[in-house]
């Protein structure tokens, strides 16, 4: 039995604080059943953890990947989150919450993500909450 996964994305940017979305706007749906598995849930990445293997359960390789990192303790300030693809050795993405925000986001479709490990050179706990479908 396979399992669906919807995804929207809605981003608009705009020139002002008025959100007239003259620089881009972008509204998607997906719908698909083409996936085995899939599920979600939460880590804490421990300040100053290097290459923590982030678990992707009854998922051997993972074809949608989405990741939101928060700090631990709401009243504190984010830190960047390094995720490396594969290995410790992997190719490395950060993740950075914009200004003003106390999240960040990493959204991936791909074929051939069997392993994610995390690094925190940051001074605070983060928050991941994955989700993920694949085979």
């Amino acid at each position: 039995m396979g399992v669906r996964v919807r995804y929207k994305l809605d981003v608009a940017i705009s020139s002002t604080p008025a959100e007239e979305r003259d620089l881009g706007n972008g509204k998607f749906e997906i719908v698909v059943d083409s996936q085995s598995e899939g599920g979600s849930w939460k880590t804490t990445v421990l300040a100053g953890a290097t290459d923590q293997q982030i678990q992707l359960p009854n998922v051997a390789v993972a074809k949608l990947i989405a990741i939101r990192t928060n700090p631990k303790n709401p009243n504190d300030v984010p830190v960047n989150l390094t995720f490396k693809r594969t290995s410790p050795a992997g190719e490395a993405i950060v993740v950075a919450p914009l200004a003003t925000s106390k999240e960040g986001y990493l959204f991936l479709t791909t074929d051939s993500l069997t392993a994610l490990y995390c690094t925190n050179a940051g001074t605070i706990s983060m928050e991941v909450t994955v989700y993920v479908a694949g085979d």
